[in-house]
């Protein structure tokens, strides 16, 4: 599976001339329809010439604009694809071994992917923004998403305090707005058919000052575009529902920096836990008797 052509785009950044970078901007500011345009209409917006369109391609990997445009279409394709659609795709004859195995491979290559950004800038900043005990934390996912919100906020809440997981709807969360201030850490989870409620209320909160960690896909969620921080995970998976389990792996390798970023405060955060998990203990068997 190739790097989504907006990544790749942002990390061929720095070897781009000025004019390369015109054509970057227009490419990022409205992906992906901003290039499904012609070329002559892709170097007009960018203020370039034709030539300098192909040779920023060829710097991407591509043999010239069809294939450039190809592998988008493939993007857009791949990223709009309902579980529905999906499913009818399937290859019908493997046995229940074969689906095993392939799925667990499948994963694998994608945890690698996804091991291999672990030690990114976004990951030590969003280690960094969770370790600083003095701001709430929210957390907050979508239909599909929100087990791993629960199961982020259930964590962090046990190594640090301020924590709640909170549901992403303006009009049923306005509570959460309402008492939200300049500072708060909002973990938003948002995967691709992105939900309109969770873009809806994380926009929200940017405007009062909430700091955003986004965990999305390759192709990034809308939520990207104000976020603070965004972490991908592959999704694609052999069954018709995209697989959460590079994301859930993120969240197991972000509790563990954490542990080792705040030791101290975790320690005695979790030993109150536990005296006051006894104490309950105790009571349940004084009413039992």
């Amino acid at each position: 599976m190739r790097d989504p052509i907006r990544l790749r785009v942002q990390q061929k950044v720095p070897d781009f001339t000025p004019s390369e970078l015109k054509i970057a901007n227009v490419l990022l500011s409205s992906y992906p329809s901003s290039g499904l345009t012609s070329l002559s209409n892709l170097a007009a917006q960018a203020g370039v010439s034709d030539p300098t369109v192909y040779r920023m391609l060829v710097k991407l990997g591509f043999d010239g604009f069809p294939e450039f445009q190809q592998a988008l279409l493939a993007e857009v394709d791949e990223r709009m694809n309902s579980p529905l659609s999906m499913l009818e795709g399937l290859a019908p004859d493997y046995t229940d071994d074969d689906v095993q195995k392939s799925v667990f491979r499948h994963l694998a290559v994608s945890l690698a992917k996804v091991a291999e950004q672990g030690a990114s800038a976004d990951f030590r900043a969003a280690i960094d923004l969770l370790a600083d005990t003095r701001q709430t934390v929210l957390c907050c996912g979508g239909r599909a998403s929100a087990f791993l919100a629960w199961r982020l906020a259930s964590h962090l809440n046990q190594i640090r305090p301020r924590t709640m997981q909170i549901e992403p709807s303006i009009d049923r969360a306005s509570a959460s707005l309402m008492d939200m201030t300049p500072g708060t850490v909002l973990v938003v989870y948002d995967f691709r058919r992105y939900q309109e409620t969770v873009v809806h209320y994380a926009l929200e909160a940017k405007k009062r000052g909430a700091r955003i960690v986004l965990f999305t896909d390759e192709w990034k969620s809308p939520i990207s575009s104000v976020a603070e921080i965004t972490l991908t995970s592959a999704v694609q998976n052999l069954s018709p529902f995209d697989t959460k389990v590079p994301a859930l792996a993120q969240c197991e390798a972000l509790m563990a920096a954490l542990l080792r970023a705040i030791p101290e405060q975790a320690r005695t955060r979790m030993r109150e836990l536990e005296t006051l998990r006894q104490i309950e203990g105790a009571r349940r068997s004084e009413l039992a008797e």
